[in-house]
């Protein structure tokens, strides 16, 4: 796993629709607006959107499950939000496996 948690994935080059299109209805106004502007933000730094079918995006979410769960020890986040984030990491661990097996 240490190889995943250092590599570096890039700008999102391969893939199809814009994910900022196809974000799930049932986000609140708040996550959506969160997403969008980080998406924006990563089409700023990266020079591309972020877009369905993005090879790395596995590698990606565990990297980024990973921090969230070492920001929520760092603040002091109350227990069962850190046995939900750390369920959500052991989650995308699965499916990175899973992703790259097949």
């Amino acid at each position: 796993m240490s190889d995943i948690a250092l590599q570096d994935c890039g700008p999102c080059l391969t893939g199809s629709a814009r994910v900022v299109d196809h974000l799930p209805v049932y986000l609140s106004p708040a996550a959506r607006q969160v997403i969008t502007v980080r998406l924006s933000h990563g089409e700023a730094l990266y020079g591309q959107p972020l877009r369905l079918g993005w090879g790395p995006a596995p590698i990606e979410a565990v990297q980024e499950a990973a921090d969230l769960v070492a920001y929520l020890v760092s603040a002091g986040a109350p227990e069962g939000l850190l046995r939900d984030a750390s369920a959500l990491l052991e989650g995308v661990i699965r499916w990175q496996a899973q992703a790259q097996s097949s």
